[in-house]
């Protein structure tokens, strides 16, 4: 990577607030790093649409964050990271995916059996399995895509009984296939309600992407001299972008105690 970039933010994409999980650990490992955050709520959820739909909304977030001068683009979301890694492409930035760091932690836990809850599109693209099975061939992946679950969450109503309905049907759904002892978060919207997972299945140890792929990007950052460090302690800028509702990343980005955004703004993109 360029060296001129060190002190470029960190651009970060997702369909919605989902991503904001993604930022959370970023915060924590690489704090006086800027991030610019584009959350597509517009069109949300993404995992219910075409690939047609999904490569040219990716286009068009990835071009809006290499706008904003950043040095890498971090693809918070599941659906999208499954698309990339099903047809690669040049973008002209630096592209972090999240499937990939979520199959090292696969490796890393010893589970013979796992779960996924995705969306539709990732569990149909089988991204998930190929990652794991090139690392562990023996682990048994039983997937299940929810059609609602990512839209629930992006609505901001955490107390919403919708949403632990939908936990309940689907992970149960999976438990019933087979015995599993870990379940992976395969969309980032999902950790924002994982005290509700915990309430549903309090024996199912879950797995959270999100925080795989901030390690991967700091990982990548350090070793390309790129990381630039925190000035006497200060937090990084942190700026929203949406094409969805500002009230909502602001309620999300509170719940999960991120820095607060220095501005939050809707865009028509």
């Amino acid at each position: 990577m360029d060296q001129s970039l060190k002190n470029a933010p960190i651009g970060v994409t997702d369909s919605g607030v989902g991503g904001l999980t993604v930022v959370r650990e970023l915060q924590k490992l690489l704090p006086g790093e800027d991030i610019v955050y584009f959350g597509d709520g517009a069109n949300c959820p993404y995992g219910n649409r075409s690939r047609e739909e999904l490569e040219a909304l990716l286009a068009r977030n990835v071009a809006f964050l290499k706008g904003k001068g950043v040095k890498a683009v971090v693809v918070a979301c599941n659906t999208t990271s499954a698309l990339v890694d099903s047809a690669p492409r040049d973008f002209g930035v630096p592209l972090f995916t999240i499937i990939a760091p979520a199959a090292q932690a696969v490796r890393r836990c010893g589970a013979k059996k796992v779960g996924l809850l995705a969306t539709e599109f990732t569990v149909r693209s089988g991204c998930y399995e190929k990652r794991i099975h090139a690392l562990c061939p023996d682990v048994q992946v039983v997937a299940k895509g929810s059609p609602n679950l990512a839209g629930l969450v992006d609505c901001g109503a955490f107390d919403n009984a919708a949403i632990n309905a939908e936990i309940f049907a689907q992970v149960g759904d999976v438990i019933a296939r087979e015995p599993v002892t870990h379940l992976i978060l395969g969309c980032t919207h999902y950790p924002i309600v994982e005290e509700n997972f915990r309430a549903c299945f309090p024996f199912v140890k879950l797995i959270d992407p999100a925080r795989e792929e901030a390690l991967a990007v700091s990982i990548a950052l350090s070793a390309e001299n790129l990381v630039k460090p925190a000035a006497s302690g200060e937090k990084g800028r942190f700026e929203i972008y949406t094409s969805g509702e500002p009230a909502v990343y602001e309620k999300v980005a509170a719940r999960l105690k991120l820095t607060p955004p220095d501005s939050v703004e809707k865009l028509s993109i």
